[in-house]
């Protein structure tokens, strides 16, 4: 997560702190000031849980291609997932749309059924 802080003040010298994932950077200006915040926390570890669910279902479509409903509506629809995953921010909305187009496109095959639960859990703990 990256928050942008602005101030309107004079300054005359410059900082810089780093430290735990957190970054502040300040500097010689004339009127506005700009502080960003870099935050390595839970989020990230959220996410990266998720796209390894992610992974680990394009590898399964792909096992399981044949018995899947629509095995190319799949991939489509993981593809748009990783897009959104992706991004800067994510549309909730469009991913939980998605997880339901994918588990209408995979059907009944339970093994890749199985991982698309796990993802559809590593994203509801992402995004809430």
């Amino acid at each position: 997560m990256i928050m942008n802080i602005w101030r309107g003040r004079e300054t005359s010298g410059g900082i810089h702190i780093t430290g735990s994932g957190n970054q502040v950077n300040t500097g010689r200006v004339g009127g506005d000031q700009r502080q960003s915040y870099v935050s390595t926390g839970e989020d990230t570890s959220r996410l990266q849980a998720a796209l390894a669910k992610l992974s680990e279902l394009e590898a399964a479509l792909e096992e399981h291609a044949t018995e899947l409903s629509n095995a190319d509506l799949a991939r489509r629809t993981v593809g748009r997932i990783g897009e959104e995953l992706n991004s800067a921010q994510p549309d909730q909305r469009r991913i939980r749309d998605n997880l339901e187009d994918l588990g209408l496109a995979i059907g009944p095959a339970a093994a890749v059924v199985t991982v698309l639960q796990g993802l559809t859990a590593a994203v509801a703990a992402l995004i809430g």
